[in-house]
């Protein structure tokens, strides 16, 4: 039986609808104000800053929200309008990366109760080769669940810990000013106060269809009680519908589509780029986003420098304080362990070392941090060949804001074992360490003294799930030629001068210290 899935049924307009939150609403309200976007709900510093309605009326199409880290955002869109944003931001970003879900917040399946889960509830197998959890405060009544029985389940979330769809039985229908929820309540959402929200109580006990309660959206408060009402009833006739469909459709299919969930990186090129759209908005001190995305005191150093000072001193005074005041104070110190953020691709992140701080080097073109690490006996160096012995270690060289990391491996006797260049986003400094953006593809001097390329395939695997842009992808490509062609000329002898200089200066360190501090460094691993 072919079933074709029903839509969110939300109010079409001439132009998409968007909201925007967080550290980076300033740079990308621009951007998709100049992309004939309509930005919606914004925020009051935001409506000022562009001369926008803050009135709250229609819902968004797109959310846009920070991570929690403040390194990218997290975003929720209509599938429909998924590749029309994400096009944006890899025509205008050069390293941003995007990776969707599999599946879709709101949408619904008609799945099979499969087994007991192991964090309690149930284990729903919603396709044939996907499942998901319903925890048992999801399950409006659990006495009538048997395994093998079909069941209607909606998406709410990706459960962090097991990394399955979060699913309730819970059907909702969401429109632009209400949600239809399947008990006989009326909610009014937390903007909305005052006699607003009374009189939207009052109106919901009278409009609400049988067996069915409403959540009054942030919208309704600005919209005529004739729109309330046509929206109620467009909702009840789409949650007839979706009931019906789900009770004649076969198991293990999509019963509703969703909204795309999106998980978008801002490397350091991303946030430059950002920092030079919102600075033709308001004044814009250097790597504004990065410092923002550093921690919260910093963040306070850039909302005064940027709303007090840039009005009344010249942005380019401003700005040499701003990076006198990064250098003495935010950037990592010789003899400090540090910890390397290797943030793989697919959202995955791998930390490199502690590695303490030898040597920081400093010219007109870069800050370099010269490191040693400490590796655990056992196995083999990845894609040099050489085996894991005791005693080994490693000088890892770091240039910050540069896109690649090179660490030489050396043996007890300072046996060179082979260099490992990984090409990477620009190399950012953040409070515990270093982070970056892993590009998968790297450049090594095996132990036979042979320059190979590795791991290319994983990103043309990118490339064509359209996570990173082909223009990354031809960077990335290219780059790798140039150090491929630098390693085999004077590249190798460059990189051994620097460790030598290395070794020099850990022989300066006296050896109780040196002792105690290479046994802590062996106990965290390569």
């Amino acid at each position: 039986m072919q079933i074709t899935p029903l839509e969110i049924p939300m109010r079409k307009t001439d132009k998409p609808r968007i909201r925007i939150r967080g550290i980076y609403s300033t740079a990308l309200t621009k951007l998709f104000l100049d992309n004939n976007f309509e930005i919606i709900q914004p925020s009051l510093e935001i409506a000022e800053r562009f001369s926008l309605n803050p009135e709250r009326y229609l819902s968004p199409q797109i959310d846009v929200f920070d991570k929690n880290n403040r390194q990218g955002v997290n975003v929720e869109s209509l599938a429909t309008l998924t590749n029309i944003f994400t096009q944006i931001l890899f025509d205008v970003l050069p390293d941003v990366i995007i990776k969707k879900s599999k599946v879709q917040k709101g949408a619904v399946y008609k799945g099979i109760v499969y087994r007991p889960a192991p964090k309690g509830g149930y284990l729903i197998k919603i396709t044939p080769n996907m499942d998901a959890w319903l925890p048992m405060e999801e399950i409006k009544n659990n006495s009538s669940i048997k395994l093998g029985d079909p069941i209607l389940v909606e998406i709410k979330d990706i459960d962090k810990s097991t990394g399955l769809p979060r699913v309730s039985a819970s059907i909702t229908v969401p429109g632009d000013f209400a949600v239809l929820i399947p008990e006989e309540a009326v909610r009014v959402s937390h903007k909305i106060k005052g006699g607003v929200r009374d009189k939207l109580i009052e109106l919901g006990k009278v409009l609400r269809p049988d067996n069915w309660g409403i959540i009054w959206r942030t919208g309704a408060a600005n919209a005529d009680v004739s729109e309330l009402q046509e929206e109620i009833e467009i909702l009840t006739r789409e949650a007839e519908k979706l009931l019906e469909i789900g009770e004649r459709a076969p198991a293990l299919i999509k019963l509703r589509n969703g909204f795309d969930i999106l998980e978008i990186d801002f490397p350091h090129n991303s946030k430059k780029k950002l920092d030079e759209i919102r600075s033709q908005v308001f004044p814009t001190v250097i790597n504004h986003h990065w410092l923002k995305a550093f921690n919260n005191d910093v963040t306070k150093i850039v909302d005064f420098a940027e709303k007090y000072l840039a009005s009344n001193v010249d942005m380019e005074i401003l700005n040499n304080a701003v990076l006198r005041m990064i250098k003495r104070e935010l950037l990592p110190k010789e003899e400090r362990l540090l910890k390397i953020h290797h943030k793989k691709v697919n959202g995955r992140e791998v930390i490199l070392g502690p590695a303490k701080v030898v040597m920081i080097t400093e010219s007109s073109r870069a800050i370099e941090y010269r490191m040693f690490r400490r590796f655990t006996p056992g196995g083999y160096y990845d894609g040099i060949g050489a085996p894991k012995e005791a005693g080994d270690y490693g000088i890892t060289i770091a240039r910050l804001w540069d896109s690649k990391l090179i660490t030489a491996y050396f043996s007890v006797s300072n046996e060179l074992k082979g260099i490992y260049v990984n090409i990477n986003t620009p190399i950012e400094p953040y409070p515990d360490g270093l982070r970056y953006v892993d590009l998968e593809v790297d450049v090594v001097l095996g132990s036979d003294g042979i320059v190979r390329i590795l791991d290319t395939q994983r990103l043309e695997r990118y490339l064509s799930e359209k996570i990173i842009s082909p223009k990354l992808a031809n960077w990335v490509r290219k780059k790798a030629e140039e150090i491929k062609t630098w390693l085999e000329g004077k590249g190798k002898d460059e990189i051994l001068d620097v460790c030598s200089e290395v070794r020099a200066k850990i022989e300066e360190i006296p050896e109780e210290e040196e002792e105690e501090e290479l046994e802590f460094t062996e106990t965290f691993g390569p």
